[in-house]
């Protein structure tokens, strides 16, 4: 700060005071006299301890000349002064001898109107130099505290006006010094309605300090915490000296570690872990609720539990649990062990345990804490998975369906033991090769435009192609299902393929074909028979009649007659086109039948994401049946199911004793049937499925018919239908 504005400075008032005070009360003195003789000033009389200091003895000044005593230098100065006064002035100056600073002050004596004599008083100024040089030092350093300090410093009168500022004043409030040194400091305060109060009552009590809020110039609210010390010279006030600290800051961290601290508190009271903290120097435990309620013991309990190792540690797991304690006593975390732990009750519960350090401000590890998951689920889940998987697996390698699985690149990374038997391609020799170059060279394009467009939708999807058989290079038609396979973040890794040789189903639907043709031109046999049969009676009773009593032409009638029998014999042919032909029954077993039916079909479920829940009573008696018919009605009917539920879905198949009938339903939990077309349901051509023809149902029908059975069906629309079976029981 310039010298001009110091001098605002409360304790430079201090200071005058101060050295006024020292040159009246600190000093040695030392008086003497001369006069002028012949042109030349000499002393006659020297009294004080200031000679002694000045290096002189009375009797070594009295009678000598200035230029006897002092350096010329000195001597000429003084000799200008002595002159002045003894033309009658009253002197005073300042000057040194011996390193001695000193005050001189002369006086003329007059007698007549002249000078006579002149009388002379030194008075000794080093101790005012020295404190002089002390307060220097003093007011130095109360500069640096004010210009230097990070926290704003200033002093206001006893009105509040501010009288010195420093420059972190400046930054908090926004204002500059000029601006501040023309104000009043009660503008500054939020609540300013408060603040001459505390001024006045830090005023009355020596000091004061207040969290209080200060607006900037800007309109910016900063918290500040703000220390009021009165100025005292002499018993007098004068203002006040004003600490200013910027505690915004300090106040936001505290209340985000309060928010913290009760966040922390509230997710250990409340969090479904079983959280402990254990004190190694207080040798004390801490639990949370999830600890008691699933463990059994109670903080009070554990209380005098003076061991680390808490007791849900079961005996042999002891050792790795020291183990693991002294590795997080070296500061090091165990996440995720996985470990058997002992309830209160004895009990045994899988759990997975974190276990980590608590540091103190020297960086010692002086507890720990840990926190548990009850896992048995999660181990029931995974033994559930592994039997899954090798299910599955034991599918894979034993199902007639050809299963791979094929990688982004389109590279196989499985192919399932049947390749072998239907293709020719060991899975050994031929994973890891390009999948689509076992196509005909015409379905490639098509069957890989179908593949990109499916795995950039994440769609299950079907096509049709040839496949070469890797030995003889025939190429075999295949009907094809690939899924996605969905990684765990949502992505497509790949896709499973499930491909069967569409020989055999295209042998069975041509069989299906005619024998859906023969049914009807049964049907329609039965329809024209009866109608001719009727009339053919009439004519043939009227003729013997007419014969009985016709005396001419008899052997017409005989060949009418006859041939009238001819037709009925015709009209009796067509008649057996419309029933049933013979089959062979057997006793056979549902349940066994079913299990078949199942595992035939449980494949295409798989890749449809459909789960077959079945269920059978013990005990079921023998139904007498042509099984291979049977198992034709359970085929159809589990595949209409699944073809029910495009996006997967449940399927449950329950067999049960009702009285003298077998009770066989097929329940799933797709877009279901409206009301009005169960009615039309086996008839015909009749069918509720876009490219479906009707057949199979009608023929599902008619086989259950042929075994003196029935089919019930029940439907609610977007929940499912249910197919049920009856047949009776021998």
């Amino acid at each position: 700060m310039a010298d001009d504005k110091q001098s605002t400075l409360p304790h430079v008032v201090n200071y005058t005071k101060n050295k006024e005070h020292m040159r009246l009360t600190s000093q040695q003195n030392m008086t003497f006299t001369f006069v002028k003789e012949n042109g030349v000033f000499t002393v006659t009389e020297c009294k004080g301890a200031l000679a002694s200091s000045l290096g002189y003895e009375r009797d070594q000044v009295i009678g000598k000349t200035l230029h006897e005593l002092f350096p010329k230098k000195l001597a000429d100065f003084k000799a200008t002064c002595y002159e002045r006064a003894w033309q009658g002035e009253v002197m005073t100056y300042e000057a040194e001898l011996n390193d001695v600073p000193f005050l001189v002050v002369l006086s003329p004596i007059f007698e007549g109107g002249h000078v006579i004599e002149v009388h002379g008083m030194s008075i000794d100024l080093i101790q005012r130099v020295t404190m002089e040089k002390q307060l220097e030092e003093s007011e130095q350093r109360f500069r640096s505290l004010m210009e230097h300090n990070i926290d704003a410093l200033f002093s206001l009168d006893l009105t509040g006006t501010f009288t010195s500022v420093n420059e972190a004043a400046t930054h908090l409030t926004g204002f500059t010094e000029e601006e501040l040194l023309q104000m009043s400091f009660y503008p500054l305060m939020v609540d300013a309605v408060h603040f001459p109060s505390r001024f006045r009552k830090a005023l009355a009590t020596a000091s004061g300090t207040y969290d209080v809020k200060l607006r900037r110039k800007d309109g910016e609210v900063r918290l500040v915490n703000l220390t009021l010390t009165p100025i005292i010279v002499e018993e007098e006030t004068l203002g006040m000296y004003c600490i200013c600290k910027d505690i915004t800051e300090r106040k936001r961290q505290e209340a985000e570690l309060r928010e913290t601290k009760e966040l922390l508190e509230t997710l250990f009271a409340h969090s479904a872990d079983m959280i402990f903290i254990y004190d190694f120097d207080k040798r004390s435990i801490t639990l949370n609720t999830a600890f008691e309620e699933t463990f059994g013991w109670s903080s009070d309990e554990l209380q005098q539990w003076q061991s680390p190792i808490l007791p849900f540690v079961v005996e042999e797991g002891l050792t790795e649990y020291w183990k693991m304690l002294e590795t997080v006593k070296a500061g090091q975390p165990i996440k995720g062990y996985e470990m058997v732990c002992r309830r209160k009750d004895g009990s045994l519960l899988n759990t997975s345990i974190t276990l980590f350090p608590l540091f103190d401000q020297d960086g010692r590890a002086y507890a720990y804490s840990g926190i548990s998951r009850d896992i048995t689920e999660k181990k029931a889940q995974e033994k559930a998975l592994v039997a899954s998987e090798e299910k599955y697996r034991i599918i894979a390698e034993n199902t007639t369906d050809l299963i791979a699985s094929v990688n982004k690149q389109g590279f196989l990374t499985y192919l399932s033991p049947s390749h072998q038997t239907i293709l020719g391609a060991d899975p050994h020799v031929y994973n890891h090769t390009y999948a689509i170059s076992y196509i005909h060279p015409d379905d490639q394009e098509r069957v890989r435009m179908i593949t990109c467009q499916s795995i950039n939708d994440g769609e299950p999807f079907k096509f049709e192609a040839r496949w070469q058989h890797q030995q003889t290079k025939e190429f075999f038609l295949l009907e094809t299902s690939a899924t996605p396979i969905v990684g765990p973040h949502g992505q497509i890794d790949g896709i499973v393929v499930v491909s069967r040789d569409l020989t055999e189903r295209i042998r069975t639907e041509e069989m299906l074909r005619k024998s859906d043709k023969l049914s009807m031109l049964g049907q329609l046999a039965a329809g024209v028979a009866h109608e001719i049969r009727n009339p053919l009676t009439s004519i043939k009773g009227f003729l013997q009649l007419l014969e009985s009593r016709a005396e001419e032409h008899l052997d017409y009638y005989t060949i009418m007659l006859s041939e009238i029998d001819r037709i009925n014999t015709i009209v009796s042919e067509f008649m057996v086109l419309a029933k049933p032909q013979a089959m062979s029954f057997v006793p056979t077993n549902i349940t066994e039948l079913m299990k078949h039916v199942i595992s035939l079909i449980e494949t295409q479920a798989i890749l449809k994401n459909v789960q077959i829940h079945y269920s059978a009573e013990t005990g079921l008696p023998l139904v007498s049946s042509a099984d291979n018919q049977l198992k034709q009605v359970f085929i159809n009917l589990l595949k209409n199911a699944i073809e029910a539920m495009p996006t997967g879905g449940n399927i449950w198949i329950t067999v049960i004793r009702d009285h003298d009938q077998l009770v066989i339903s097929f329940r799933d939990e797709g877009c279901g049937i409206p009301e009005e077309r169960l009615a039309s349901l086996g008839e015909p051509f009749y069918t509720t499925k876009e490219k479906g023809t009707g057949l199979g149902l009608m023929v599902c029908f008619k086989i259950i018919e042929n075994h003196g059975g029935k089919i019930h069906v029940t439907s609610t629309l977007g929940k499912g239908s249910k197919f049920t079976v009856l047949l009776p029981i021998d």
